[in-house]
């Protein structure tokens, strides 16, 4: 029998050829489990990376569907030792089969509770950890809300900014019926929401906006690196990440060592629960008015687009070759696996004033409902590293009140220039990019 990792694939799709890669290095097989795929041809291009796969009818993974891919795996000489899962909307799956195969993750009920924002900041909030007051939207029933307090809207369970905005009139809660159909009907993103479609309202966060590309091990915290999400835009009924930065370029460095410490704090507060390992994208931004830090979301699973590009970039370490590592990793080896983490951390490097690598990227989004006709990014100077086109000619976007991103790029910048360059290849970006709509 081969021992092997399942990768649980949405739709074809879920960083195959990176996980790949992760498991050959730890001497182990790559075998998949795929729910169906929307787009034909995805499977396919995935799929040359791994050993064996099991697909699915359905476009969305359940619970019987992995413990039969198990099964049906190991009747073709595969013994499956753990799972991983890149897409938020199977990590319980993930969680649940780690559980009773005895790999290294976190306990289901606490990635529960970080999958449900309305629990989450009940949670952070009790703890004393968060000062936002928060409420879950009842269908027909007003919420009372202070008029003197700015609101924000998102749904409980959620991704890709998928209806989240700034409530500027509480009549705009009547469009979340609407959204909630588009999100039922969503045939790439339904799997997120896990069968919940309700929202909640929280006080607006004003301030800057940041990630902490955050790695735990038996319940101790190492920030491998920190994003500022350095454009932001509102839309009628989603926000869009443009442009992301590391280090931080808005707020000095001790700033950026307290936001750290704040979410060091608020995952320690979680690990009673069973959040104690794997890899965590957590959102936070800097209250202005009030100069303290706030938990937006803690995302148990890398952070999308060129994250993970860009931890590697900085650190030298891949947050997925990591995750994949810390699986199986064999009791007497996490004394140098916490050391590596250290050594590796941005954070770190920013508390001792050692130098540190910085990058740029950028994603640039569609119009949603429309067909792509033409799409090109050709820059004459300054090409970006990394370039991933996510639309042809004759793509059809979806009409979805969520970020559908076309593209993204990623550039290696000077830290001593990350403001300058900053401004610069966000000109750069709009000026050369193109898509045409039929």
């Amino acid at each position: 029998m081969k021992k092997a990792i399942l990768l649980l694939m949405h739709q074809g799709k879920s960083y195959a050829e990176e996980v790949a890669a992760a498991t050959d290095g730890l001497g182990l097989t790559l075998v998949a489990l795929s729910s169906r795929p929307e787009v034909p041809g995805a499977l396919e291009a995935s799929c040359q990376h791994v050993a064996d796969r099991v697909v699915t009818e359905e476009p969305e993974l359940h619970s019987g569907d992995v413990e039969k891919a198990v099964r049906e795996l190991a009747d073709r000489g595969y013994r499956v030792e753990a799972a991983l899962a890149t897409f938020e909307g199977y990590r319980l799956l993930m969680a649940e089969l780690n559980e009773r195969l005895g790999a290294r993750d976190c306990a289901e009920p606490a990635l529960r509770l970080c999958l449900d924002k309305y629990a989450l900041r009940r949670h952070l909030f009790a703890e004393g950890l968060s000062e936002v007051r928060c409420h879950r939207v009842t269908p027909g029933v007003r919420p009372e809300l202070d008029a003197r307090a700015s609101w924000f809207v998102k749904p409980v369970r959620g991704a890709s900014s998928f209806a989240t905005f700034v409530l500027d009139d509480i009549g705009d809660l009547a469009y979340l019926p609407a959204i909630q159909e588009q999100m039922r009907a969503d045939r790439r993103m339904k799997a997120i929401f896990m069968d919940r479609y309700d929202f909640l309202v929280e006080e607006y966060v004003e301030g800057p906006e940041f990630s902490f590309e955050t790695f735990l091990l038996d319940g101790r915290v190492h920030h491998l690196c920190v994003h500022e999400k350095a454009r932001v835009e509102r839309l009628e009924r989603t926000v869009l990440e443009g442009m992301s930065v590391s280090p931080p370029v808005s707020l000095g460095r001790e700033l950026v060592l307290e936001g750290a410490d704040h979410v060091t704090r608020c995952l320690a507060a979680l690990a009673g629960s069973g959040l104690t390992d794997g890899a965590f994208h957590v959102e936070v931004k800097y209250w202005e008015s009030r100069k303290r830090w706030e938990i937006i979301e803690i995302n148990p699973r890398m952070g999308g687009s060129l994250i993970n590009a860009s931890v590697r970039t900085v650190t030298g370490h891949s947050l997925l070759d990591l995750w994949t590592e810390s699986l199986l990793l064999p009791d007497d080896e996490r004394d140098a696996f916490h050391d590596r983490l250290a050594r590796a951390s941005q954070l770190e490097a920013l508390r001792t004033g050692a130098p540190t690598r910085a990058t740029v990227f950028l994603s640039k989004y569609g119009e949603k409902g429309r067909t792509v006709d033409a799409i090109r990014f050709e820059p004459p100077t300054r090409p970006p590293r990394i370039l991933r086109v996510h639309a042809t000619e004759g793509t059809e976007l979806e009409a979805s009140d969520r970020g559908i991103c076309l593209m993204d790029a990623l550039w290696d910048v000077a830290p001593d220039r990350l403001a300058a360059e900053t401004d610069f290849l966000d000109r750069h970006a709009t000026e050369h990019f193109h898509v045409r709509y039929r």
